[in-house]
Formats: C-alpha cells, sequence, structure tokens
C-alpha cells in the first residue's frame, strides 16, 4: 500500500481519505452558500461548484484534511458556526470588526469591489434617478444597510438571503435593481436572465478588507493551517489558476496585498 501512495499528490490522498502517512484524513464540515455564482452554486445533480469551492477543495488538500461541504443560507452561517454545525465557512464572508468579535478568520483570500446594477434605461443619472425607488443586497452582507443608510438615504433598500432571490425580484420588476459585488453582477449580466439590466455605478467598495474563512474563537490550530496553505497557494501561482477558471482574464481578485494591513 505505501509503495502505491509513493509520489502521490495530497489532493489524489485527500480524495482516498488518507494523509500523506497512509492515515486516515481529518474529516472537516466546511459551510458554503451554494447560491452564489461563481463563488459557489449548486449543480443539477446536487453537487457544489465554484470558485470557492474549487479554492477550499485545495486548502483542504493542503492542509491534509478530508472536507464536507455542507449548504447554509448566509444570514444564518454565523450562528450555525457558533453552535459547531461545521467548523469553518467558506463562503464569501466579508472580515469585519464585528464579526471578529464572535469569530475568528484565516487571511483574506479573495477581495472585490461592489457595483449597482438596474434595469436598462432605469439610470441616466446615478444616484439621483434611482432616489424613491427600491434595490436589493443581501441582509447579512457587512454593513449594507448601514452604507445605503449614509450614503443613499434616498434610496429604498430591500434585504435578501440570497442572490437568486434578488435576481428573481429584479426579473419580475419588484425592484428595479441591486447593490452586490462587481463579480456575481458580471456573472449575472452574462446570462440571458440578464440581458434587460446594466452596471449603473461601480469601483468602489464597502467593505475592502476582503474575505475570509471563519472559524470558533480558539481554533487557531486549524486557522494558522489554513492560513499556511493560502500563503503557497498564492505563492506557486495556483491562486492566479483557479481565479481563471471562472472569472474573466483582466479581472484581479488577489488580496495578499491586505495581508500586512
Amino acid at each position: 500500500m505505501m509503495k502505491t501512495l509513493t509520489g502521490m499528490g495530497a489532493a489524489a490522498l485527500v480524495a482516498l481519505g488518507l494523509s500523506a502517512s497512509g492515515a486516515a484524513a481529518e474529516k472537516i464540515l466546511v459551510a458554503t452558500e451554494a447560491s452564489y455564482p461563481p463563488f459557489s452554486q449548486t449543480e443539477a445533480d446536487g453537487s457544489y461548484s465554484g470558485f470557492e469551492i474549487d479554492l477550499g477543495n485545495e486548502v483542504c488538500a493542503r492542509i491534509e484534511a478530508e472536507c464536507e461541504w455542507v449548504k447554509q443560507d448566509f444570514d444564518g452561517a454565523i450562528a450555525a458556526l457558533l453552535a459547531d454545525k461545521f467548523r469553518m465557512i467558506f463562503s464569501a464572508m466579508s472580515i469585519t470588526d464585528e464579526r471578529k468579535k464572535v469569530a475568528d478568520f484565516s487571511l483574506a483570500y479573495f477581495n472585490v469591489k461592489d457595483a449597482f446594477v438596474a434595469r436598462k434605461g432605469e439610470v441616466t443619472t446615478f444616484p439621483d434617478d434611482l432616489a424613491g425607488k427600491t434595490i436589493g443586497g443581501y441582509e447579512a452582507s457587512a454593513g449594507v444597510r448601514a452604507f445605503m443608510a449614509d450614503n443613499y438615504p434616498d434610496i429604498e433598500f430591500r434585504g435578501y438571503q440570497r442572490f437568486d432571490q434578488i435576481a428573481a425580484d429584479m426579473q419580475a420588476g419588484r425592484i428595479v435593481g441591486a447593490l452586490e459585488a462587481e463579480t456575481p453582477i458580471r456573472e449575472f449580466l452574462g446570462k440571458p436572465e440578464g440581458a434587460d439590466f446594466e452596471i449603473v455605478h461601480s469601483g468602489f467598495c464597502i467593505t475592502c478588507s476582503g474575505a475570509g474563512a471563519m472559524f470558533r474563537k480558539g481554533d487557531d490550530e486549524l486557522r494558522e493551517r489554513v492560513n499556511t496553505a493560502l500563503r503557497e497557494i498564492y505563492a506557486d501561482g495556483t491562486f492566479d489558476t483557479i481565479a481563471a477558471r471562472w472569472f474573466p482574464e483582466g479581472m484581479n481578485l488577489r488580496a495578499d496585498m491586505l495581508w500586512d494591513q
């Protein structure tokens, strides 16, 4: 058996449920929203795919753990983590001071800017043309309600649990647009259901501290192993390879510039 394992990569060993020593790999439950393409999505056969799924699997391989993905709505993810439903959240969780009060984060593993999207022809002058109208966004997104209240008090904001709900209400005309990260917005615009919409304002950040894996307080050993894996993945070019599978050429999601801040 040991002779057979010689030369096998970490990912292949983890797929077999083994560590590099041939022992059973540690099993870790990892939460994903699985409805936030291209970061994570649920396929027709019930499997999960996306940028974060690929990146998370690479992290798990490098820490020699057998990771099992658990589908979890974003707004209940932190409470479920604290209730020990899973050991790590790997689901576009923005790193904020408020969240750091209850849980710990890995290094930021990606960073994106935000954008407003609206039905074509709805906005000629931003934000004036949205005054008195309703846009959607993630209810649990870091500081989004406060951001809207502070910067665009004349625009009504409606909170949602998932991006597919936001997209459905935009198509149905129940809201005129949305405030979201630019990457899922561009993913939506590239699909037939997004053909009637356009970005009307972009290039700004609600939270510019990046997204990281989240852990319960005190789970320092796992957090440090994940940090080591992320540093390796960035250093050897694997991060860029994974990002290129899911995002257009020229879109930079790297977050390593935030690590020393």
